[in-house]
């Protein structure tokens, strides 16, 4: 059985500042509640969410806005500079052509199912971009966004003022096509089997001058990720709990949601894995509390208090009954 494809939350990288400042704050936190996302993803985004929490904010986004092709409007603004260590990697490359091949290569520590190929043809070459979730009713904003994203790495080397020599996209032809190809600079191709973007084969050779800074390595990528993409899914469905305890407390229905699973088949699964949603949010919620304990800024009260629990006793019979020890014992363990 397949496991819930996972996304590198900076994936989101300007999507949910856009959204505050064009649709506003209630709609914003609408859309990052329905995705099961935290608020404080609008100015920083760590760890990996699920694919389908990405794919129901950018849905919910478009709703507010009453845009079905809202990624088609913030597809300029995303850069693959905002993923991070992944970013800095992919653009310290020498040339496009490296860079190209650097995302290529670090795809998986990135996402679980994205994935992108060369393919030559002549004088040009198409690169392919295969995003996981094709089925979700918001791909057309998605396959938008994600030409944006890796259009910025063309542009990195080839400067802003760059264009295709045409787009290659999986997608019915939209009503604004013209629109479509304004926004990419070149001619689209529609109704294809690929996500593709074409240029000219000697444009592999660009390059810029990089900085010190940038000169990120793929062993760099590797320590700024170090837990990597969830590979049980018993670890993804932690993930999921991690982020709902974020949120507004911890909720079998939203985790399964999150996921696109049903609560019943969740629990099935988690069960055939050797644990339950019960122990496992168990688990999520006594590691968070000691990390807080460890911190030593807040009272066994407050940290009950931020974890939704009743008061500090029913927070120190979980924290003993789950590591043997008190809630003490964690103040001083630093």
């Amino acid at each position: 059985m397949s496991l819930p494809p996972m996304i590198s939350a900076k994936a989101l990288g300007a999507m949910p500042q856009f959204t505050l400042e064009v649709v506003g704050a209630k709609a914003l936190d609408r859309a990052l509640t329905n995705a099961g996302l935290p608020h404080d993803f609008v100015n920083e985004q760590d760890g990996y969410i699920p694919k389908h929490s990405l794919a129901t904010f950018i849905d919910e986004v478009a709703r507010a806005l009453g845009d079905g092709q809202i990624g088609l409007m913030w597809a300029p603004a995303l850069t693959v500079a905002d993923y991070g260590a992944w970013g800095r990697y992919v653009l310290g490359a020498p040339t496009l052509g490296a860079a190209l091949e650097r995302a290529r290569r670090a795809m998986p520590l990135h996402s679980s199912t994205d994935r992108t190929f060369f393919r030559m043809q002549g004088n040009l070459v198409g690169y392919e971009y295969r995003f996981g979730l094709k089925d979700h009713a918001a791909y057309p904003s998605i396959a938008f966004s994600a030409l944006g994203s890796v259009l910025s790495i063309f542009r990195h080397f080839l400067g802003a003022a760059w264009k295709p020599h045409k787009i290659s996209c999986d997608l019915d032809r939209p009503k604004n096509y013209d629109d479509v190809e304004t926004t990419f600079g070149c001619p689209v191709v529609w109704n294809g089997n690929r996500l593709e973007i074409w240029f000219a084969r000697k444009e592999l050779t660009a390059s810029v001058k990089c900085d010190a800074i940038s000169r990120t390595t793929l062993e760099d990528l590797q320590r700024a990720r170090p837990q990597g993409l969830p590979i049980r899914f018993p670890d993804i469905v932690g993930r999921v709990i991690q982020l709902q305890l974020d949120c507004n407390g911890i909720s079998l229905e939203a985790v399964a949601r999150s996921l696109d699973i049903g609560e019943r088949g969740l629990q099935r699964r988690l069960q055939w894995a050797g644990t339950s949603f019960r122990e496992l949010a168990n688990q999520v919620t006594t590691n968070r509390a000691i990390e807080l304990l460890r911190d030593g800024s807040l009272t066994v009260q407050e940290v009950a208090t931020e974890l939704g629990y009743e008061n500090a006793q029913n927070l120190s019979r979980a924290i003993s009954r789950n590591t043997g020890f008190p809630p003490s014992h964690f103040r001083h363990c630093n």
